[in-house]
C-alpha cells in the first residue's frame, strides 16, 4: 500500500505517481506538434492561399474551445474513476461489517443450547465475543484510516 503524505509533496513524487507515464506519452506529441507549427509557418510564409487558410481555420478562439473541451472531458473522466473507487471501498467496507456480524450472531447462538446449564460462563464469552468483534472492526478501519499506531486503543477483555 503507497503511504500518501499531507500538503504540497506529494504533487512531486515519482513512487505511484502518473507524471512519468504521462510525460512519455505527451513528450511525443509535443514534439510532432511542434513541428508541424513549425512547417505550418514556412509554408505559409511561402504560399498565400496556405496562409489564408491557417488564418482562417485555426484562429486562437478555437484551439482554446479545443483545449478546454478536451480538459473538461478528462477531469470529468478523472472525477467518475474516483468517485466510482470511493463507493467500491465504501460498499467493500460495510460488507466487511456485515460479515463479521454475521459470524458473531451465529456464534452467539451456537452458545444458546449451553445458556441453561453455564449462564455465567455463556453471557461471558457473548460480551467477550461483542468486545472482541468490535475491536476488530475498529482495528481495521484505523488501519485504513491510515493513522498508525497512535489511533490504536488497547482494552481488557477479562
Amino acid at each position: 500500500m503507497i503511504e500518501y503524505e499531507d500538503g504540497f509533496t506529494i504533487l512531486f513524487r515519482l513512487r505511484g505517481s502518473v507524471f512519468p507515464f504521462a510525460f512519455l506519452l505527451t513528450v511525443p506529441s509535443l514534439i510532432l506538434t511542434a513541428a508541424w507549427c513549425l512547417l505550418m509557418n514556412d509554408i505559409a510564409e511561402t504560399s498565400d492561399f496556405v496562409a489564408v487558410m491557417v488564418q482562417e481555420d485555426f484562429n486562437k478562439s478555437q484551439v482554446w474551445s479545443a483545449l478546454t473541451a478536451s480538459l473538461a472531458l478528462l477531469i470529468a473522466f478523472r472525477t467518475r474513476q474516483a468517485l466510482q473507487r470511493f463507493w467500491e471501498g465504501t460498499t467493500l467496507m460495510h460488507q466487511m461489517r456485515g460479515e463479521w456480524f454475521d459470524s458473531v450472531s451465529c456464534l452467539i447462538s451456537f452458545s444458546r443450547a449451553a445458556k441453561q446449564t453455564k449462564p455465567a460462563e455463556v453471557q461471558q464469552f457473548r460480551h467477550t465475543l461483542v468486545r472482541l468483534a468490535s475491536v476488530m472492526h475498529g482495528s481495521a478501519l484505523d488501519e485504513i484510516c491510515g493513522e498508525g499506531a497512535a489511533g490504536q486503543v488497547c482494552m481488557d477483555i477479562t
